[in-house]
């Protein structure tokens, strides 16, 4: 009988656990040597143009049974687009149809970006781009701010008091703009100036900004600057003012209306003082008719007395 040397076993009992181990530890040293990544910094679209999510796999490499799935986060997952090399499964999520776009040509380096076409202000959020293998899986996340400019208007609203009236308006902003009015000499600009925003049904803004300005020793370009922050350079729109377009009064009619303004109340006083005296006057008229009154009584009283004495008398001269 042949025998085996003793320390024959434990080789192979070592060769059997290191190639089980190998096996064991082939998809973790697989998986550990990929890495996903997106966009570090916000990026920014512009609405009704097209926009590409960064999303890159390190190192290059197009993998089969690859599956890549872009989800906009929200309260939950929002599908956006999904493929697999299962069945060729390249699909937009439902309400991204026609709008989404991988590069399917670029898989083999690594590039697994996301192109969204046509933005809408809803696009605007965060992002997360998955790739799965039956080994591995990895995920990573982009930001998308999504911005929109209009142009910028001046219309000049006619005399307002000393000055000349000014209203600035532009309308499809997005997000919520700033704006503010710039000319050379600010004492120039009246404190009171009024600004009103508005969105519409597709959460764009609006705004509608009032001015007036005063005739100044310097009048020269008045600016209206609207910007919103996320797109550079801002959108303005400036007008010329020079001093002939303010309103001027003649010293020859302020002097007629001061004059004018004199004799309104000086009429008013006569009036007011014609009034005093007729009321004062009506009111002792009433005292004399009564004095009168008494007079009249107090005559018809003594000549009554008088004819009574007189009857007397006769009576009395009769009797003797």
């Amino acid at each position: 009988m042949l025998k085996v040397p003793a320390r024959g076993v434990p080789m192979v009992t070592r060769l059997c656990v290191c190639s089980l181990g190998i096996l064991l530890l082939a998809p973790c040293s697989l998986s550990e040597k990929f890495s996903l990544t997106g966009s570090p910094h916000p990026v920014v679209g512009v609405i009704g143009q097209d926009v590409v999510l960064p999303c890159q796999l390190l190192p290059p490499a197009r993998l089969p049974n690859m599956d890549v799935r872009w989800r906009k986060i929200g309260s939950g997952f929002i599908p956006v687009h999904k493929y697999s090399d299962e069945g060729s499964q390249d699909l937009p999520g439902e309400s991204y149809q026609n709008r989404t776009e991988l590069f399917l040509q670029e898989f083999s380096s690594g590039n697994v970006s996301l192109k969204l076409k046509q933005l809408q202000v809803v696009d605007d959020g965060k992002y997360q781009c998955f790739v799965r293998t039956p080994e591995w899986s990895r995920e990573a996340t982009t930001e998308l701010r999504v911005a929109a400019v209009a142009p910028v208007f001046i219309d000049m609203l006619g005399p307002r008091g000393q000055g000349i009236g000014l209203a600035c308006r532009s309308a499809g902003w997005f997000p919520k703009p700033k704006l503010q009015w710039v000319g050379k000499n600010w004492q120039n600009l009246s404190l009171e100036i009024v600004t009103n925003m508005t969105q519409d049904r597709e959460n764009l803004y609006s705004v509608v900004s009032h001015v007036t300005v005063t005739e100044g020793e310097e009048n020269g370009d008045i600016s209206c600057i609207v910007q919103n922050g996320l797109l550079a350079p801002e959108r303005q729109s400036a007008i010329h003012l020079s001093g002939d377009i303010f309103p001027r009064v003649s010293p020859w009619l302020a002097a007629f209306w001061v004059l004018f303004t004199l004799v309104l109340i000086a009429a008013g006083a006569c009036a007011y003082l014609g009034f005093t005296a007729k009321r004062k006057a009506s009111q002792k008229k009433p005292s004399k008719e009564e004095a009168l009154l008494n007079l009249e009584t107090e005559k018809k009283t003594l000549e009554a007395g008088t004819w009574l004495n007189t009857q007397s008398m006769c009576i009395c001269a009769f009797m003797v």
